[in-house]
């Protein structure tokens, strides 16, 4: 009787707050998207061990940008879909729904009427599985030339190298310490990109990073390399966890 009591006036005082995460408003609503059962991960003993876990909030999706460069100056249709993701921020907007119809030349300038801009930026909330068996654990001293490193293996150029490194290398540095991890295409098939003409090359680049409280023993991941050649199209994001 005196828990019941204790309870109500806790209640009554709004020490309890419940909310409803299906406010997210979900294009294609997801099965009770509150309680999303799946593999997640933990460090026991300086290991890092897949657990089962309950995710109740989505994810970030921060800032993936969209470069083109065709080999000519082309209209080119961009058709982004997500699924179980809601988009927060695109820019410049949408032409169509979920399509970015506009004009690039060779140097990567994109125009859409009569303004231009160097990529197509979105980012979305994601209840998608975040995927860390593989990886690499980077203290901040180390960050600079890990990010150089490993862009420099999937295949960016200096410019878009320095437009990842000065958004993401901030948060390596912020963190002290990370578990970093690129996702794979099981990954990418929750972010279909479809553009037409079709390109010759497609680089997607994404960075899950986790903040570490110790070094633990992860399996290291090997990268490849993706050839550019002819009209390419390259992308690039990231996700703090």
């Amino acid at each position: 009787m005196k828990l019941y009591v204790l309870f109500s006036f806790l209640v009554s005082l709004n020490c309890f707050k419940l909310e409803n995460i299906t406010k997210y408003n979900f294009k294609k609503p997801i099965e009770r998207p509150n309680i999303i059962r799946k593999r997640c991960f933990n460090i026991y003993d300086g290991k890092l061990v897949s657990v089962p876990c309950i995710t109740e909030f989505p994810k970030n999706k921060d800032k993936p940008v969209i470069y083109l460069y065709p080999n000519k100056p082309m209209d080119i249709s961009v058709q982004l879909k997500l699924k179980n993701s809601v988009f927060t921020t695109v820019y410049p907007k949408f032409t169509n729904e979920d399509t970015w119809n506009v004009h690039a030349e060779p140097d990567g300038t994109i125009s859409i009427k009569d303004r231009k801009y160097p990529y197509l930026f979105w980012e979305a909330l994601s209840y998608e599985t975040t995927d860390l068996n593989e990886g690499f654990v980077v203290t901040d001293k180390e960050a600079e030339a890990f990010l150089e490193e490993k862009l420099d293996i999937l295949g960016l150029n200096n410019k878009e190298k320095t437009d990842f490194i000065t958004y993401w290398l901030p948060v390596l540095i912020k963190n002290k310490l990370s578990l970093c991890s690129f996702q794979k295409q099981k990954f990418f098939d929750t972010m279909e990109l479809n553009v037409t003409p079709k390109p010759d090359s497609m680089i997607r680049i994404f960075l899950n990073i986790l903040k570490l409280d110790k070094p633990i023993n992860v399996k290291e991941q090997k990268l490849e390399s993706v050839e550019r050649k002819g009209f390419t199209v390259v992308e690039w994001g990231g996700s703090k966890l």
